[in-house]
């Protein structure tokens, strides 16, 4: 007796509509307060963006890497090609990195907006819970450096939108859409991969047909996914030998300090540092359980509708991103195991948070849940709401104040008066540049320069395979002793532990000091001091 009547209950979460319904989901009763809360969402983002890129996009070490100014080879290609694309047509890589992601901030806002109309949420929630990720202080230091989470996000989103098209059309291009643009969200992040799992799952689920035509979509999906990723994982390994840059290996140093410290990034998405790590955790732990409780109670009440009704996209929208947050959870725990020292820094839960954000969000608007207009949860869920959103506000503001006063990353305006990046300017312009900062020097001075020795692999922890440690030592001593050769060390970029010190590195190799500097230090080769002694 008890069961049947949780069972009733739970089928009155989510209300029947007829077939008219249905296919009307995808359109909008607000048309006209949604054009307005796009036209100033997409105004505020745009004046964001203008301010925290004053001193040009931000720039860090993998956005150099995306730009191909170096040597690093391991990242998804796709935000690549798309700079490589403008530069084409003579746009600078950096002004091309500019415009993208400001065209991706925008979409990235609409995106986030439709999906909540989709849901049904009211023209104002929509647009308080669009700001409430869109003005995350992640989500806009994201947005304004030259990385590709804003083309991961916008490529998740659109594949969403899609795929809840594909379940109401039911036609064979729809499916393979929908895989083709997940084939491209991991050609900009591995991190999509749990996207076409989800699809698949809620595509056997849901929808029209029976079990074999829905066999069938998933199968279109997976081969249309397979066909854009798999080409180039297929063509890179026969050109380059390498892809992923990363072997399926249990490479990770994960302990309990780790974890401890993981969970404190993820407490850190919510409130400041300042706040106290107790204050933090237990703020996380309780949105944790509000969360969770909303998406178990919604899945529960979901799994009661006829297959047709599952795929309404209403109804489908909460679904959809709480098995996405699990599964993109599992997928950042694989990947800590296999990848050496990874940590889950803000980047990683990025996306986490906005999927998270969704999840909670959407069922208030598709399913009209009964439990929803309990007084006690709805005061706990816009407490938790308006807590995160001030938060939000108030570091949000401190980081734009601050990238408009001096910018980020490798754009910061330090490097523009750092001494040793002005000595190194003067070097001659056929000398070999040995450095710990390579990439900083390319960037900033448009020279080539070349990495230390690496003592071992940032992504494996183990000597490279392809050039071992002992090779590549054996090939700076070849290049010193040929002369015109120096070696700058850039003392504010300390996080490279794997490239020999500038003890070792003098204790190795001989070299003479030719300038010491606030903020480095640059060698010459014996040679080269030999051939200045013996000038007149």
């Amino acid at each position: 007796m008890g069961g049947g009547g949780y069972m009733k209950r739970e089928r009155h979460l989510v209300q029947p509509v007829s077939a008219a319904t249905a296919n009307d989901a995808m359109t909008f009763p607000h048309a006209r307060a949604q054009l307005v809360a796009t036209v100033v969402l997409s105004l505020a983002v745009s004046l964001l963006f203008f301010a925290t890129t004053s001193h040009g996009i931000g720039i860090l070490p993998d956005s150099v890497a995306y730009m191909r100014i170096g040597t690093a080879r391991h990242f998804a290609p796709l935000y690549t090609w798309l700079l490589q694309a403008a530069a084409l047509t003579q746009i600078d890589l950096v002004a091309a990195a500019w415009w993208l992601n400001w065209f991706l901030f925008i979409v990235n806002t609409i995106l986030i907006l439709r999906l909540l109309f989709v849901a049904q949420l009211g023209p104002t929630w929509a647009a308080l819970g669009t700001a409430l990720i869109v003005g995350h202080p992640v989500f806009v230091e994201f947005h304004s450096v030259a990385m590709t989470e804003p083309l991961f996000i916008a490529l998740t989103l659109a594949s969403v939108l899609v795929f809840l098209r594909a379940m109401q059309d039911n036609r064979v291009a729809s499916a393979a859409l929908v895989g083709a643009i997940v084939g491209l969200a991991m050609l900009t992040r591995f991190a999509a991969a749990p996207l076409l799992p989800v699809f698949a799952l809620l595509r056997l689920l849901a929808g029209g047909g029976g079990f074999a035509r829905r066999l069938v979509d998933c199968a279109l999906m997976t081969a249309a996914c397979g066909a854009v990723f798999g080409s180039w994982l297929v063509a890179s390994e026969l050109t380059s030998g390498d892809s992923t840059g990363r072997s399926l290996e249990l490479l990770g140093n994960t302990d309990l300090a780790y974890w401890i410290r993981t969970v404190g990034s993820a407490s850190a998405m919510l409130l400041p540092s300042a706040a106290g790590s107790a204050a933090r955790f237990l703020f996380l732990a309780l949105t944790s359980v509000a969360v969770v409780f909303v998406a178990v109670c919604y899945g529960l009440a979901w799994l009661c509708l006829p297959p047709e009704q599952r795929a309404r996209p209403q109804a489908l929208v909460p679904v959809v991103f709480s098995l996405l947050s699990i599964l993109y959870l599992l997928f950042l725990i694989v990947s800590v195991m296999i990848q050496y020292r990874l940590n889950l820094t803000g980047r990683f839960l990025l996306p986490l948070y906005v999927f998270l954000a969704l999840a909670a969000m959407t069922p208030f608007g598709a399913g009209r849940l009964s439990f929803s207009r309990r007084r006690e949860l709805g005061i706990v869920l816009a407490g938790l709401a308006a807590v995160i959103g001030a938060s939000n506000l108030a570091r949000t503001t401190v980081f734009t104040m601050s990238t408009y006063e001096a910018g980020q990353g490798y754009a910061h305006k330090i490097w523009s008066t750092s001494p040793v990046l002005a000595s190194a300017a003067k070097l001659p312009a056929n000398a070999a540049v040995y450095s710990n900062a390579p990439d900083l020097i390319e960037f900033r001075l448009r020279r080539s320069a070349a990495y230390l020795p690496r003592r071992f692999s940032h992504l494996s922890g183990r000597d490279e395979a392809s050039m071992p440690f002992a090779q590549q030592m054996d090939a700076m001593r070849r290049r010193l002793a040929e002369g015109n050769a120096y070696v700058v060390f850039v003392y504010g970029v300390d996080w490279r532990d794997y490239l020999i010190s500038e003890n070792d590195l003098l204790n190795s190799v001989p070299l003479v000091e030719e300038e010491t500097l606030a903020d480095g230090r640059i060698y010459r080769s014996v040679s080269r001091a030999t051939e200045m002694q013996l000038l007149p």
